[in-house]
């Protein structure tokens, strides 16, 4: 059974303190709702750089994709990009949702370059804990909805009685993994495992803490221990990307289904969604298991860094096919 990694996609990333010149030359942008300070940095700065830009939003709820907030199909999609030569995406406003179905179109037009622009937050907007003895514990709200649900070509019904191996990437809010279990419902702890990835190095020094105090608890009742958990850096979707391979090496069984949750930084999720189209029909399946966040507005403040990535697909990559 093949699962070599590092043939399908080539990365080529850059970091800046303010929005890169180079952003003139792109074809054709997509966007999403801005909900703080660095979505909308991101939002203008395009705007004042890209001719063709678009907004882009996809419902989970009855899997319907909408431009400019009319419902389109698919197909209309793969038009738009057909013949572009850059297409860029504003990971910092645009969802999951909506980064897989540009790259499925992005397939279907043979186009092998996908851009991505994301600004990282200066800062979080904290939550102070009502309980005394719990001050110390830095506590963030900044998702509203907790319902994990699917997006067609990527879920994989779970049973019982199937082997499973789920990696949860996480972020700052326990809740998101208390949910993701009680929604699991019960499974037999000895075919169900669960390993865990932490943003290391964290945006900024210190910030990993805000992710590992909140998780000690339900780590330690869901046994997690420190051989299940695995350290990545926070702010690379190529580093996600390889590092699910890895765990995908080590966990996955072609009896039952490697399940992600990619519940920590917009790079994380990215890089899922790489990882996710690039397995997508394999032998050992691949599943996402996601709540589709609706983000608080103003949870964070200025921007920190910019990152513009490029990721390259093999031409022979066909994976909507699969």
């Amino acid at each position: 059974m093949n699962l070599e990694n590092g043939n399908k996609y080539k990365f080529s990333s850059a970091s800046y303190l303010e929005a890169p010149s180079t952003l003139t030359e792109v074809d054709i942008a997509f966007v999403g709702e801005s909900v703080d300070e660095r979505g909308s940095a991101t939002v203008l700065a395009l705007k004042n750089a890209v001719t063709n830009i678009s907004t882009l939003k996809f419902d989970v709820n009855d899997q319907q994709i909408f431009l400019d907030g009319n419902p389109i199909l698919r197909d209309r999609l793969i038009s738009i990009i057909d013949g572009k030569k850059r297409i860029l995406l504003d990971a910092t406003t645009l969802g999951l949702g909506e980064v897989l179905q540009v790259l499925l179109a992005a397939i279907r037009t043979k186009n092998s370059t996908i851009e991505f622009l994301y600004a990282e937050p200066k800062q979080y907007i904290q939550r102070t804990s009502e309980n005394i003895a719990d001050r110390q514990m830095r506590h963030f709200s900044l998702t509203q909805n907790c319902q994990f649900r699917a997006v067609q070509g990527f879920a994989h019904e779970y049973e019982p009685s199937m082997k499973a191996a789920h990696v949860f990437l996480l972020g700052f809010e326990s809740a998101r993994l208390q949910n993701a279990i009680e929604q699991r419902g019960d499974f037999d702890r000895k075919r169900y495992r669960c390993h865990v990835v932490v943003g290391v190095p964290a945006f900024q020094v210190g910030w990993e803490s805000n992710t590992i105090r909140p998780h000690l608890s339900l780590l330690e009742d869901l046994n997690i221990t420190e051989r299940s958990i695995t350290y990545c850096q926070a702010n690379s979707i190529r580093e996600a990307y390889l590092t699910l391979w890895e765990l995908y090496k080590q966990l996955g069984d072609e009896h039952g289904c490697f399940f992600i949750s990619p519940l920590g930084t917009k790079p994380h999720t990215i890089g899922t969604a790489l990882f996710l189209l690039e397995t997508k029909g394999n032998d050992i399946p691949t599943s996402l298991y996601y709540d589709h966040p609706e983000l608080v507005k103003n949870i964070s403040s200025e921007v920190a860094v910019w990152h513009h990535v490029q990721v390259t697909m093999d031409k022979s990559f066909n994976g909507i096919n699969k």
